[in-house]
């Protein structure tokens, strides 16, 4: 008992005065919505695994968290690897020519791109994330053939995917949302009409809630 309540009151210490690094620690362990709902009830920004500024796993850095390479689903470990290592040795990538022509010879394949494009990775190399997508084999093909042909490669303008999408293919390959929320365009009027939420839930009490449907599952019985 002494152990762990010793335990409980460092956490608590670390939690309060150093909450940056207290949550990226904690989130390379477990990554559960509480964690998440906790980090932005404390006001701490937590951005996605950025290309410039990402690592293998979750980490502080200039008052934001960012989310780890190693968190994104199907993304291959040697590319991960690969990626922090070119980035460590050589700097900053300073766009997506630049990204692809250093990773040339790597095991990143069109399926990484896409990866790294659902996750927001690739976000600010000025190309949206339906373009990255539908672009991914042609820059992999030119890639493989050369720095020459990817430079003259050019990626077809499309439009954006809608908001929705965006963020289902986030949360698929994260495990939860980072770029925003379904229902972020209704949340002052849900504040404004006093509807409950979970983390506010009690027994035994009568609650209006506002609530999105994800699916649906017939049953015959």
């Amino acid at each position: 008992a002494v152990a762990y309540s010793k335990l409980a009151f460092e956490m608590a210490y670390l939690k309060i005065y150093f909450p940056l690094e207290f949550f990226s620690v904690l989130l390379n362990y477990d990554s559960k919505n509480a964690y998440l709902q906790d980090i932005k009830n404390k006001g701490i920004k937590l951005l996605g695994p950025d290309i410039n500024h990402a690592e293998r796993g979750f980490i502080s850095d200039k008052g934001f968290i960012y989310v780890g390479f190693g968190k994104i689903k199907g993304l291959n470990r040697k590319v991960i690897d690969e990626i922090v290592e070119e980035r460590n040795s050589h700097g900053l990538f300073s766009g997506l020519t630049d990204f692809l022509q250093r990773m040339a010879g790597s095991d990143i394949g069109e399926s990484d791109i896409i990866q790294l494009t659902y996750a927001g990775s690739l976000d600010h190399f000025g190309y949206n994330r339906q373009e990255l997508k539908t672009n991914a084999a042609s820059l992999i093909t030119a890639m493989e053939f050369g720095g020459s042909l990817l430079s003259e490669t050019k990626i077809s303008a499309i439009g954006e995917m809608s908001l929705l999408d965006r963020l289902a293919h986030e949360k698929e390959v994260l495990g939860f949302t980072i770029s925003g929320h379904p229902i972020d365009s209704l949340r002052k009027e849900i504040v404004k009409k006093g509807y409950t939420q979970i983390n506010d839930l009690k027994a035994d009490q009568i609650v209006k809630m506002a609530v999105m449907i994800d699916s649906i599952r017939t049953t015959r019985d």
